[in-house]
């Protein structure tokens, strides 16, 4: 079990499991007022779900392929506080695009970002993090067909990955509104990028956080504080 402040989850079966890069992009979205339903793209055990449960009182659909994930995750919503408005579907992104009706204030999504590299024995794992079974091309497709016409998406990538993402939303009209970099160390380079995504071209606002120097810095405190104990 990983315990947050409010919550409780278990990620021992899913393909996603709790880390930095989660809870990450949770603390950090800036979530609008009046978001009333959100879409998280490859839920893993559910804790981006569920950590903007927590934020918001909107209503919050998690999606991923595989089914034990989708098991856990479901469990780990009917444990929480927020069970009546958090629920997992075991769906490909492209076919839950194809059969749903609904429009997404929110998009999230911690995505698969590993091309053409070597992949692990567990199968499960090559589906979290590799793009074999979500390019890149089709997550933006996806995340173009589902979006509100004043909705947000937030993604979390690496630098490469976050380069070519971004070209892709520009071809479909989404244009990258706040971008912040994140290093893992003072002396250590940034290797992921939060980034914001909005149909409506603004200014893009850009910063940076650094999560440990001599501890967790007091920035990355600041951000996750509300959900861990650090």
């Amino acid at each position: 079990m990983f315990h947050f402040k409010q919550f409780s989850l278990s990620h021992s079966q899913s393909s996603m499991k709790v880390g930095t890069d989660a809870v990450l992009l949770s603390a950090w979205l800036p979530v609008f007022e009046n978001c009333k339903e959100i879409l998280e793209i490859g839920s893993g055990c559910g804790v981006i779900s569920l950590m903007l449960a927590q934020r918001t009182t909107a209503n919050i659909t998690g999606i991923d392929m595989d089914e034990k994930s989708v098991e856990e995750a479901q469990k780990n919503a009917e444990n929480s506080p927020w069970k009546n408005r958090v629920q997992f579907v075991q769906e490909t992104a492209q076919d839950f695009a194809q059969k749903t009706t609904h429009k997404f204030d929110l998009i999230v999504s911690n995505p698969p970002f590993f091309e053409n590299s070597l992949k692990s024995p567990k199968t499960n794992n090559n589906l979290a993090k590799h793009t074999d079974t979500l390019p890149l091309s089709t997550l933006i497709q996806t995340i173009n067909i589902l979006l509100s016409d004043t909705g947000q998406t937030g993604l979390i990538l690496p630098f490469d990955a976050a380069e070519k993402l971004e070209i892709l939303a520009l071809n479909s009209r989404l244009y990258a509104t706040k971008k912040t970099y994140v290093s893992p160390t003072l002396t250590k380079k940034p290797n992921r990028i939060l980034m914001l995504f909005e149909r409506t071209a603004k200014p893009c606002e850009e910063d940076s956080l650094i999560i440990r120097d001599n501890g967790y810095t007091d920035e990355y405190k600041g951000l996750v504080g509300e959900y861990l104990k650090i």
